[in-house]
């Protein structure tokens, strides 16, 4: 079949619905849907054409639409074959068998949308097209004569063009046998499809969780009640900096051309009464003060001289090397009334804030801070003090409280220490109702540990079922920590539920945490990349994985190759985690995250 076979792999949209996400990069089952739709097609035809940025060829012009890029593809492959596969990149489903029934359909009399066969002058289908579970037509999967294609696409360039139209306009006026597929029909054009896939990558945490999560509402709030929280709208000085203009140094204020008499009274920090210096005058001035009228220059002590002959003023003379030099600020040197001091997603940390006050705001627009409460579940858990020796099968809570502090740097404020679930359908439905008390009814994210697997003691999933809840994300491909799930309750609360081992549970607070506060808040983040050496021996296949690192004392980094979940005695020294992907090598760039 591969002799007289050729395929066309569009790859190349915006995808507008993912946020302008790549789709061809998307793992789905982890592969990427282009390797996987590239390998189902490589089985069935001979040569294969990749349509879109980085493939064998493009569209003209670039974003111009799937009919153009069908054109382009057909244009590579030329007289090579007789017959076409037409497919997009994003069918994560797509097999070889699934192709080779399409391919067999051109053979046989199509049949009209009443069921009844028809035929073209060839008696033969133009094209071949695959109907999905739904009974929707998937105009780009499909198998077709290329002679047939060729004379659709010069039909559509005659009569107004290829840019922009539709991909069912291909099928329009032409003999079309239709072919149900199936699941190999499905299709993914939304964050929410990339996550009802199973478990997914950790690249896309961030995007799936802003595609199916609500922001929190924006408030206004005095700077100093709102700190922590990220800003919604950008943060524009209502004064300017400084006010006036002032000195930048002790020193002297100058007036004109020196050498000055020093005949003014010295002006100190919070001075506002008049005063003013004429021509050739000079007073003694405080770091803060505001300069006199008439003052052109500021001197520092150390910049001039100070004479005095007999019982006149004292005369201030500028030494050579002042010259150029001036510790006068001006008013708005630092900003003026207006100036965007930030933008919207940032975050109103320490120094934000106290920008804020200097720039005279009394109120800031903001989303958060994101409330959190951690919860810990199981039987088994004891208190983290209760004392040796332990009843058999009980252990202590050696990560609930830490994930406090884990939480905060993820910039999630938890509010008093973490409460506990016991192993019954009742205590996860009080849970996740509100009825277990303020804690858990007032903040915004409720952080389950541990009750995230499907085991018999497991009552997370079916409490969520009775609570009308809607899962956004369950499962991540990572290790360790890929048994977490994100859910939004009918409340407004977000449910984070993370897994119970301790290095898994810190794992999956440290980036999906950051990832939540990123979507509620809009938060803008960027990532901290650094080269670390020895990649090849830490990346895992089919997965990502979170390693301790530590500073290797020569600017570096160094990994733990090899850790255990059930404590954090291999997190014990190592400041940061490194999110090292599937496949990277030696010296590649990876994510560094402070996790406490």
């Amino acid at each position: 079949m591969t002799d007289s076979v050729g395929a066309i792999v569009l790859a190349g949209g915006r995808g507008s619905r993912l946020g302008g996400a790549d789709k061809s990069g998307i793992t789905i089952a982890g592969r990427p849907m282009l390797e996987t739709v590239v390998g189902a097609v490589a089985a069935v035809a001979g040569p294969v054409v990749t349509v879109g940025p980085g493939g064998d060829t493009r569209e003209e012009p670039a974003f111009s639409g799937p009919v153009a890029g069908i054109a382009a593809g057909l244009a590579a492959l030329a007289d090579r074959v007789d017959l076409v596969v037409v497919v997009a990149c994003d069918l994560p489903d797509l097999d070889a068998e699934t192709l080779r029934r399409l391919v067999a359909a051109l053979g046989r009399p199509p049949a009209d949308s009443t069921g009844r066969t028809a035929t073209d002058s060839t008696g033969r289908p133009a094209a071949a097209l695959a109907v999905d579970t739904g009974g929707r037509d998937q105009y780009l999967l499909a198998a077709w004569h290329r002679r047939a294609l060729a004379a659709r696409l010069e039909a559509l360039g005659r009569s107004g063009g290829l840019a922009g139209r539709p991909v069912r306009a291909l099928y329009d006026d032409e003999v079309v046998t239709r072919v149900t597929v199936g699941a190999p029909a499905r299709d993914v054009d939304t964050w929410a499809e990339v996550a009802a896939s199973g478990p997914i990558a950790l690249a896309h945490v961030r995007a799936v969780l802003r595609a199916g999560l609500t922001p929190l509402p924006t408030t206004a709030r005095p700077p100093l009640e709102a700190a922590g929280a990220v800003l919604a709208a950008p943060l524009v000085a209502a004064d300017p900096m400084p006010r006036e203009p002032v000195s930048a140094m002790d020193g002297y204020a100058l007036a004109c051309e020196g050498p000055w008499r020093l005949t003014g009274r010295a002006r100190r920090a919070g001075d506002d009464s008049p005063a003013g210096l004429v021509a050739g005058t000079a007073a003694p001035i405080a770091t803060g003060a505001l300069v006199p009228a008439g003052s052109d220059r500021v001197l520092r002590h150390e910049l001039v001289e100070v004479t005095r002959d007999g019982s006149g003023p004292a005369v201030v003379t500028a030494l050579p090397r002042a010259a150029g030099q001036n510790d006068l600020r001006p008013a708005g040197e630092d900003w003026a009334a207006g100036h965007e001091l930030a933008d919207a997603g940032a975050t109103l940390d320490p120094a934000l804030t106290s920008a804020a006050l200097s720039a005279g705001l009394t109120s800031v627009t903001v989303r958060g801070p994101v409330r959190a409460v951690v919860v810990t579940t199981g039987d088994e858990i004891l208190p983290a003090h209760t004392p040796s020796p332990l009843p058999p099968g009980r252990i202590r809570d050696t990560v609930g409280p830490l994930l406090v502090e884990v939480l905060g740097r993820a910039g999630l404020a938890c509010s008093g220490p973490p409460g506990h679930c016991p192993d019954t359908a009742e205590a996860m439905d009080a849970v996740l109702t509100g009825r277990a008390g303020s804690a858990t009814s007032d903040a915004d994210v409720v952080v389950l540990v541990g009750a995230t697997g499907r085991g018999v003691a497991d009552h997370l999933r079916p409490a969520l079922d009775r609570a009308g809840a809607t899962i956004v994300l369950d499962g991540v491909r990572v290790r360790p920590g890929g048994s977490q799930l994100v859910a939004a309750l009918p409340d407004g609360r977000v449910l984070l539920g993370l897994p119970g081992n301790p290095l898994a549970a810190v794992s999956a607070a440290a980036t999906t945490g950051r990832a939540l506060v990123d979507a509620l808040t809009g938060r803008s983040r960027p990532e901290v990349l650094v080269p670390v050496p020895g990649l090849d021996r830490a990346a895992a296949p089919g997965r990502t994985r979170i390693l301790p690192a530590r500073p290797d004392g020569a600017g570096g980094w160094s990994l733990s190759a090899r850790v255990r979940t059930a404590h954090l005695a291999d997190l014990a020294g190592a400041p940061a985690l490194a999110v090292v992907p599937e496949g990277a090598a030696s010296g590649d760039l990876v994510e560094i995250i402070d996790w406490i």
